[in-house]
């Protein structure tokens, strides 16, 4: 069986202690740590803009991962902050304070543009060639409207990257999105070499480009083959886990806490058996 998991994203009204006694109540037991910076006032699980404190920052974020015995799947960024060599160092060593050797960020850029691939593709090489020094992979999620969005754009992406260091974050939303006949699970199949990371979650049956609200969002509750998904994704020996990703949330101030958990519990409830691989073994007795 694959861990699940669950992105801190989902509980960014709320404190890293917060999200962590949710996640363990739900079942879970790794996390995609969010550090992404906020415009809106939500929390900031790890703070890689502090300029004093710092390293009493990344001590006490650590310790509370360790109170609930977590494992840090990843750390989320955005663009922005692979943009600048100083912004990669803080990451460099904040990843290392949290025991994870990968990143996640989505690709930038903008769909069907030559010039936007080409200077999405420098990017993702000007960074990863600063954090593989490190020894610090870089997971990168192909996104509905940038420049790399489909299998095409993923593909292609990968042939002009050291796949050794970069790979993909798969999310079969961004590819159900991509086009009105995409296959999500032919796609998961066909990009499976290359992906580092996967986050799981549900969508509504509009394939419109926006994504469905949050409630549509939840396993179970969309038109996705999560079936089909979590079939090859528990096959995958180079994945130990699927996070679950939610996106939205932050956006709804009026979701209470017990409301984001029971989000996150219904989820969990219902991956868990569709990533449980079964094993026969010579005591097995078949009725």
């Amino acid at each position: 069986m694959k861990q699940i998991g669950c992105s801190t994203m989902l509980y960014r009204n709320f404190s890293l202690r917060q999200a962590l006694a949710g996640i363990q109540q739900s079942g879970g037991s790794v996390i995609e740590l969010c550090a992404r910076q906020s415009l809106t006032g939500q929390v900031v699980h790890l703070d890689l803009n502090r300029s004093d404190d710092v390293d009493d920052h990344y001590e006490e974020v650590k310790q509370t991962i360790n109170d609930y015995n977590f494992q840090v799947e990843s750390i989320a960024v955005s663009n922005q902050q692979i943009s600048q060599p100083a912004e990669l160092e803080r990451l460099i060593e904040a990843s290392h304070q949290m025991g994870t050797n990968t990143v996640v960020v989505s690709s930038g850029g903008v769909s069907n543009s030559e010039e936007s691939f080409l200077l999405f593709v420098n990017k993702i090489n000007h960074a990863s060639s600063i954090l593989t020094g490190s020894q610090i992979r870089l997971s990168v999620k192909p996104r509905v409207g940038r420049a790399v969005y489909d299998v095409a754009t993923a593909e292609r992406l990968m042939t002009q990257v050291d796949a050794n260091w970069v790979g993909l974050n798969f999310d079969a939303t961004h590819i159900y999105r991509s086009h009105p006949h995409a296959d999500p699970v032919q796609a998961l199949s066909e990009l499976q070499p290359h992906i580092f990371t996967v986050r799981v979650r549900d969508h509504q049956v509009s394939r419109e480009p926006k994504v469905g609200v949050v409630e549509t969002q939840i396993p179970g509750n969309g038109a996705l083959d999560l079936v089909g998904l979590a079939g090859i994704i528990k096959k995958m020996p180079n994945i130990s886990a699927a996070i679950l990703e939610i996106v939205g949330i932050h956006k709804r101030p009026e979701l209470t806490f017990d409301a984001v958990q029971d989000m996150v519990v219904s989820s969990t409830s219902y991956l868990k058996p569709l990533l449980w691989e079964y094993v026969a073994t010579p005591m097995t007795t078949i009725i």
